[in-house]
């Protein structure tokens, strides 16, 4: 497939390694590469005319963030967590998050009450919109709002790489019907936080993360086999 002689401006305005990044994550959230497929470092700087030390620079970086494998002599491949692993996950979110909303509750602002708010409401219309990938991008974003407006550097840092496993797991595991579920969770807690009362708010999150949980069919799997270079062209 062949890639556009003039980029816009929007893409011309990140790295090589950025767009690389950012199409094969968009990819993998959106379904449109399934657990195991092999990322073929020709074929993506083919399309993205890199070399393969950019490509190697960006797949480094997806490895970093447990959204693939890279295997010895065999190259890189969307990351295909376990049952156990992602129960894992969300038991260490659980910890976590209800220690910030905790945290939270005794110091959040109207105004910061308010974004949040604005921020479900547009997660609400990606949903609609049928914006998989949006909307999952949305959802862990809330959730890293309320960790740096409890103003816990550290508890942010042990959260991110989190949300990144989670994305990728609901991306593996769910059926895609669930974010307005998740978004309308999301103003439970908002509405428990504007309460000003830290056991609701504590529960709401609890209840949200195990609810997720829950709507994901954990050891579903599809194997569809898709072509590499057709499915970036929708995420550049």
């Amino acid at each position: 497939m062949e890639v556009q002689e003039s980029p816009s401006p929007a893409r011309s305005r990140v790295s090589p390694v950025q767009a690389i990044h950012s199409a094969l994550f968009n990819a993998i959230l959106s379904q449109d590469l399934q657990p195991g497929a092999k990322l073929s470092e020709e074929a993506i700087g083919s399309f993205f005319k890199v070399s393969r030390t950019i490509v190697r620079a960006a797949l480094t970086r997806l490895h970093a963030e447990s959204v693939i494998e890279l295997k010895q002599n065999r190259g890189a491949y969307v990351a295909s967590p376990g049952i156990e692993e992602a129960k894992n996950v969300f038991e260490a979110r659980v910890c976590i998050e209800r220690e910030i909303v905790h945290r939270l509750v005794r110091q959040v602002t109207p105004a910061q009450l308010d974004a949040l708010a604005e921020h479900t409401e547009h997660e609400h219309a990606l949903a609609h919109e049928h914006d998989r990938a949006g909307a999952l991008r949305l959802s862990g974003d809330f959730h890293i709002q309320i960790a740096q407006m409890a103003g816990n550097d550290v508890l942010t840092q042990f959260l991110r790489p989190l949300i990144t496993r989670t994305s990728l797991i609901l991306a593996l595991y769910s059926n895609g019907r669930e974010q307005d579920c998740s978004a309308d969770e999301h103003m439970t807690i908002i509405e428990a936080l504007r309460a000003g009362d830290a056991g609701r708010a504590g529960d709401a999150m609890v209840g949200h993360l195990n609810g997720v949980l829950g709507r994901a069919n954990l050891g579903v799997r599809p194997t569809e086999v898709r072509d590499l270079g057709a499915i970036l062209a929708r995420h550049v």
